[in-house]
């Protein structure tokens, strides 16, 4: 069974060697989609044999236009005629139990829901705090809770079906089946055989509110408030409450 990694970067000099070093395991070809990185992205990507360097048109930085991305990318994916696809971010680490999950793959089974472990502090805890924040939003942390946060990151390929996005999107999810395409046919399950780790909340990036302050400019830009409403919203679910942390367990890491 022949499985594609896409992933898509922009100046994640800070992780994608780890990342890379880890799906190169298992991986047959790792496609990325760079966003005009502007560190040792690319010098770092392509140090790594199985991978493919690709990058977008130049846009205004705050022209996001995610959907249309994660569509190139889906695109460049599938021209490897690959059975099975692994949408990833840079930032996004699968735990090693997946590997004995592919090797015993259900082939009835068309996508698969993974839940997404949120590191928080250091590389070595993760948040499971919930709380409301003062303008009334709904912050869950815990990824065990219900509804926490999955991400539909595997798919079955079929190579004579149409997938498609919602090219409209500028930021955030994509679709229901996020970071997939919106019209997976067949049957969609949950799995706990194996999470994703999320490097994104120990990046420098999102502890001092850069990225806070990025998304507000996307988000004001795209019609959903001003810079200083949006970016209000950003900082209030980064800095309420008070963080509870959990130890992750040594199996969910690689050696």
């Amino acid at each position: 069974m022949k499985l594609i990694c896409g992933i898509t970067t922009k100046n994640e000099e800070w992780i994608i060697g780890k990342t890379l070093s880890v799906i190169s395991k298992f991986c047959d070809k790792i496609v990325v989609l760079d966003d005009n990185s502007t560190d040792r992205t690319e010098d770092i990507c392509r140090s790594f044999e199985k991978v493919e360097w690709n990058v977008r048109e130049k846009r205004n930085q705050y022209d996001r236009k995610e959907a249309e991305g994660l569509n190139h990318l889906f695109q460049l994916v599938t021209y490897h005629n690959p059975d099975y696809i692994l949408i990833l971010d840079a930032d996004e680490i699968p735990t090693p139990s997946f590997q004995e999950f592919f090797k015993n793959i259900d082939p009835k089974i068309s996508a698969w829901k993974i839940r997404m472990i949120n590191l928080y502090g250091d590389d070595k805890h993760y948040r499971v705090d919930s709380f409301n924040t003062p303008s009334g939003i709904n912050i869950n942390w815990n990824p065990f809770n219900a509804n926490s946060w999955r991400k539909t990151v595997l798919l079955k390929y079929d190579k004579n079906y149409s997938y498609k996005y919602n090219l409209n999107v500028q930021k955030g999810g994509t679709s229901i089946y996020h970071p997939a395409p919106k019209n997976i046919k067949g049957k969609i399950v949950e799995t706990d055989e194996f999470y994703i780790i999320h490097y994104g909340k120990i990046n420098q990036s999102y502890i001092n509110g850069d990225k806070d302050r990025l998304y507000a400019n996307i988000e004001s830009r795209d019609g959903k408030g001003s810079y200083e409403k949006c970016l209000a919203r950003h900082v209030e679910c980064r800095i309420s409450g008070t963080p509870i942390l959990k130890q992750c367990p040594k199996q969910w890491f690689w050696n």
